[in-house]
């Protein structure tokens, strides 16, 4: 009879920092090791000293440690340059892909013995239900399971707080803005998918008709009739904003609603609260 082959997964990872040469030989580097250090530059206009962390890769992650290089370690560690080094015994090379712009995501949970739908931004899946996993610990006493994620590409979500291009709204305040707590105190206010075609106003400097771009929302508002006044007032916010960016007259738009229909939905989670699982970029300088 055959020996059945012994299949490894990471329960079966054994993974320790170790500066003992002997130690090493026969495992695979776990992480990339990088010698790091710092280099002081005086601006040429301002003379202010600028800090620049260097790093130099000294090996891969995933290489495997013969007597050889577990000696070219252990001089880099006897010179400083490194303390010690992640050794496994297994030999890892993929990893996760990093995107540190927030995506829009929709999460579904059994909450009790109901299904509930959330909206989320995220990095990545992963965070995605790390969030709602802390979201619904906050706001709910039952027991619960996250059961789905799902990434929803280009949609853009929106609330009534940018009605405030808006005449005459319920709930507004002077400016036509809603209050900041004005959105929860209504019980007016549904959820709704909507795909919209939006294209700039011509203008006697164009040199072709403008053409549409197809865009995709998340809105929270009281009816269809609204989330157009809610689309419109974002888009010329953001276009006006752009605008004033790059120095430019803001131009207008006219929104055209090609789909409209509610959406279950439990919650938007927002955004403050998504924003603190957000994994900054760190910018280094790697020599050759």
């Amino acid at each position: 009879m055959e020996a059945q082959e012994r299949t490894e997964t990471r329960k079966d990872e054994i993974r320790y920092r170790t500066d003992d040469q002997r130690r090493m030989v026969g495992k695979f580097l776990a992480s990339r090791v990088v010698k790091t250090w710092k280099e002081d530059f005086a601006d040429q206009d301002t003379g202010e000293i600028i800090t620049v962390e260097r790093n130099d890769i000294l090996f891969e992650k995933g290489k495997y440690i013969d007597e050889d290089t577990a000696i070219s370690i252990a001089f880099h560690i006897q010179c400083g340059d490194i303390a010690d080094v992640e050794v496994s015994n297994q030999r890892r090379l993929a990893q996760p892909s990093k995107d540190y712009v927030l995506r829009p995501y929709k999460a579904t949970a059994v909450v009790g013995n109901k299904r509930k739908s959330f909206i989320l931004q995220a990095q990545s899946a992963t965070a995605a239900i790390e969030v709602v996993t802390d979201y619904i610990e906050l706001n709910f006493t039952s027991a619960f399971s996250v059961d789905s994620v799902k990434l929803m590409p280009g949609c853009i979500i929106l609330n009534d707080r940018f009605r405030r291009a808006v005449e005459e709204v319920e709930g507004g305040n002077e400016a036509g803005e809603e209050t900041p707590d004005g959105e929860e105190a209504r019980e007016d206010t549904k959820y709704y998918r909507i795909e919209a075609d939006i294209t700039a106003v011509p203008t006697e400097g164009d040199e072709e008709e403008p053409r549409p771009s197809s865009y995709d929302f998340i809105v929270k508002t009281r009816d269809i009739d609204t989330a157009k006044a809610v689309i419109t007032a974002w888009i010329n916010t953001t276009m006006k904003k752009r605008a004033e960016e790059e120095g430019r007259e803001a131009r207008t738009f006219e929104i055209s609603l090609t789909s409209a229909s509610p959406f279950n939905l439990n919650a938007i989670i927002p955004y403050a609260f998504c924003v603190a699982y957000k994994e900054v970029e760190k910018i280094t300088t790697t020599t050759d």
